[in-house]
C-alpha cells in the first residue's frame, strides 16, 4: 500500500490501495476551488494531456443513474494521454467547519479496483502535488507546475 493518511488508517475501510494525499491545512480551499486549479493548471502545463469530469450523479437521482451507467465511487477526474495512458484522480478539500474530506467506502473500492486493472489511481488536496503525480505516471506534464 502506498497511502498516506491523516487519520488512522483503521477509520477508512476497506484499507486504499492507491495513493491518498494528507490534508494540506488550506481549509480555505473547497474541493471544487481545487479541482478547478488543477484544471487550470492542467491547461497551461499539459494542454495536449485530455481531461474530463466523470458524472457523478447518483447522489442526486440513483435510479436515473443505474439508467445511464453513473456508479457512485468513480473518481472526479479522469487523465487520458497516448499510449493509452489513463488515470484517476480524486479530489478532496475541507468544508465549512473545517474538517478535511474523506473517501467514502465507495471510493476506496473503485480506486483498489482500478489499482487492480493496473489504472493509476490517486486521491489529492493539492493541485500541485496532483500535477506532479500526473508527470510521474508518464504524462507530458511541464515541471514547472507540481
Amino acid at each position: 500500500m502506498n497511502a498516506l493518511l491523516s487519520i488512522p488508517e483503521a477509520d477508512l475501510e476497506p484499507t486504499p490501495d492507491f495513493y491518498v494525499e494528507a490534508p494540506d491545512g488550506r481549509k480555505d480551499w473547497t474541493e471544487l476551488q481545487r479541482q478547478t486549479a488543477f484544471l487550470k493548471l492542467m491547461r497551461y502545463g499539459a494542454p495536449r494531456v485530455a481531461i474530463y469530469a466523470n458524472a457523478n450523479a447518483g447522489k442526486r437521482n440513483p435510479q436515473q443513474a443505474i439508467r445511464e451507467g453513473i456508479k457512485s465511487g468513480v473518481f472526479d477526474l479522469i487523465a487520458i494521454w497516448r499510449g493509452p495512458l489513463v488515470a484517476y484522480l480524486e479530489f478532496k478539500g475541507f468544508d465549512k467547519n473545517g474538517r478535511p474530506g474523506r473517501l467514502s467506502r465507495n471510493q476506496i473500492e473503485f480506486g483498489n479496483r482500478m489499482v487492480e486493472l493496473g489504472v493509476p489511481a490517486a486521491c489529492f488536496f493539492s493541485p500541485y502535488a496532483a500535477a506532479a503525480w500526473l508527470r510521474e505516471q508518464g504524462f507530458p506534464v511541464s515541471k514547472g507546475i507540481g
